[in-house]
């Protein structure tokens, strides 16, 4: 910042409270930041930090008394917290803008995109005929990096993906011109390559707008990858502050420390070896299962002849991006939903053929783990009624085998007998997802089918509840079939990972083969290269070897050429007519005309 000027925001001593039940709940305290022009800041912290608070109590976005308690801001120069609520909302709508965690929830399901970008423009101050901003909207959109925004102006949101939605919502921020965007949590919900793009998208803003951004996140990578400065907080205080390199690499708080040494984990890849046998028996097979969603004339195989198996005691992760089919696979392995071919066998048995008690009696030996343990869980239901109900589902009744049993899994979930007494909004997000997992382990399942069941969690809370994972299996042999979008995760826990793309398995190979270097499949070195890391200027290099473009479904040949640097490059015939088939090679398969032998 040159001499004289002031930065574009100044935030001085803020405190917000709230009133609670348990009196006066202290959420920010004293806090002190400041955002130059044309800067990317980060904030960063756990679930329950303040981050979000903060940046809310700025804006005047908070409800519940008695709020912002104490402290100063200015914008350019000018008071922000003594605006009233008509200009606090002006301000929001033409000099600050926010883009939150999830896109699809800010977006109205019964307006077309095109809807929305003609009502931004004209909140914004926009003004002109009908075609004039429709002209101003396409040039955001494409400014934002969307393609095909003539056709993408008449869809509705639920038919874009979570990336492209991500894009709209900053097109539409970026409609009054914006000095400031708030960006709270935004890729959290992204797979790896739509998390790149968007980080690149934010630089790119910043260098073309002059745009000065505040991204919240509780990803270090994230921050690493994308900020100048780092603010990080800790129970509503901010405890560390500084150049975002000087804080990662030689950090003096304790629990900044924490939070890199929990990255620090992921990034290991450091796994342990395959408990029981040399070569255990094949517990779950899934056989050519194929999956069709939508109309006639307009559906699409959401799982075209995916096969795959689970050794007793292993861990088999399926990666990919989101619409690849990962949770269809899940979904369908667990028949909670019907197939329209293909076979899931347990132990040889075609449980998808089998009659609803057989069903319900393999269910106790196959459970499953889904993301968001508030899904699962009864708000009006204690842990150990939780407990108690799952047993009863499967006829266990007498009081002492029912008390005993959850007293036990208590223990394994290292949850403390206190805890039985809870509910669900009296725990934390890490206790929730170990009640979760209790759960599953009561009816002593042999096969857990785990779809993101860490994606919603803090770094430091994923490393916890990754590590009971592992004991459970080395303690109980224990099978996972393991659902997600986090590589650095499942390199950590697998022994052998499947990737899917466009509803197909592309490439399977021994995790400790799943690097960069080793990938055989352009698409997972693609998916490898853009995790985030603290050391990544090699990776930004790979990844900008493969096209900005959105996935499409093609209909004859490779799906994945339109995005794959090695067709792109040669215009490889057999890539556009033949479908490349799953075929072995040393240590693995893979689905690829050009990918060596």
């Amino acid at each position: 910042m040159k001499a004289g000027e002031v930065p574009l925001l100044e935030v001085s001593g803020l405190s917000i409270s709230f009133e609670t039940d348990n009196g006066l709940l202290h959420a920010v305290n004293k806090a002190s930041l400041r955002v130059e022009s044309g800067e990317i800041i980060g904030i960063i912290g756990q679930s329950g930090s303040g981050k979000t608070t903060l940046m809310m109590g700025l804006l005047g976005l908070l409800r519940g008394k008695p709020g912002v308690r104490e402290g100063k801001a200015f914008f350019q120069g000018k008071p922000l917290l003594s605006q009233g609520s008509s200009l606090m909302a002006e301000l929001r709508g033409r000099d600050i803008a926010v883009i939150f965690q999830e896109p699809r929830a800010a977006l109205d399901p019964f307006f077309r995109i095109g809807e929305h970008m003609r009502e931004a423009l004209l909140r914004g101050g926009s003004s002109g005929s009908e075609a004039e901003i429709r002209n101003k909207g396409l040039e955001l959109l494409r400014d934002v990096g969307l393609v095909d925004t003539e056709q993408l102006w008449d869809v509705f949101p639920h038919q874009i993906s979570g990336g492209m939605a991500q894009r709209v919502m900053i097109a539409m921020a970026l409609s009054a011109k914006p000095k400031l965007l708030v960006a709270d949590e935004p890729s959290t919900a992204l797979d790896v390559t739509t998390q790149a793009k968007l980080l690149e998208l934010f630089k790119r803003l910043r260098d073309k707008h002059g745009l000065s951004i505040i991204l919240i996140s509780h990803d270090i990578g994230v921050i690493q990858e994308t900020c100048s400065r780092v603010y990080v907080m800790h129970r509503g205080d901010i405890v560390e502050q500084g150049e975002t390199a000087e804080v990662l690499h030689h950090s003096k708080h304790p629990y900044t420390q924490s939070l890199i040494q929990a990255f620090a984990y992921f990034a290991s890849g450091e796994r342990k070896a395959l408990v029981g046998a040399a070569t255990p028996e094949t517990l779950v097979e899934a056989k050519g299962l194929r999956k069709r969603f939508g109309l006639a004339g307009k559906s699409f195989e959401a799982l075209d002849e995916v096969s795959l198996f689970l050794r007793a005691g292993e861990t088999y992760a399926v990666v990919g991006e989101s619409g690849s089919g990962k949770s269809t696979l899940a979904l369908s392995m667990m028949a909670l939903q019907g197939v329209d071919g293909g076979e899931v066998l347990y132990r040889g048995e075609n449980w998808l053929k089998s009659g609803k008690s057989r069903i319900r009696e393999l269910r106790r030996a196959i459970r499953m783990l889904f993301q968001h343990p508030e899904a699962v869980l009864n708000a009006g239901m204690t842990v150990e009624a939780t407990l108690r109900e799952a047993l009863e589902r499967e006829d266990v009744r007498s009081p002492a085998e029912v008390q005993e049993r959850i007293s036990k899994v208590l223990e394994q979930v290292h949850l403390d007998p206190v805890h039985a007494k809870r509910y669900p909004s009296n725990l934390s997000s890490g206790e929730k997802q170990r009640v979760t997992i209790a759960r599953a382990l009561i009816t002593r399942p042999k096969v857990l089918v785990c779809d993101e069941p860490v994606a919603s969690l803090d770094l430091a809370i994923q490393a916890q509840i990754l590590e009971l994972l592992r004991e459970f299996q080395e303690k109980m042999g224990l099978t996972y079939l393991f659902i997600s979008h986090n590589l650095a995760l499942v390199k950590l826990l697998a022994h052998r990972i499947g990737v899917m793309y466009m509803g197909r398995l592309i490439e399977e190979a021994p995790a400790e083969d799943f690097t960069v270097e080793r990938a055989r499949h352009p698409y997972t070195r693609l998916l490898l290269a853009s995790v985030p890391s603290l050391d990544d200027e090699k990776l930004r290099g790979i990844c900008a070897e493969f096209p900005d473009v959105e996935p499409v479904r093609l209909q004859t040949g490779c799906p994945f050429r339109n995005r794959c640097p090695l067709y792109l490059r040669n215009h490889h015939a057999e890539c556009e007519t033949v479908l490349p088939p799953l075929r072995d090679i040393k240590k693995g398969k893979v689905a690829c005309h050009l990918a060596d032998a």
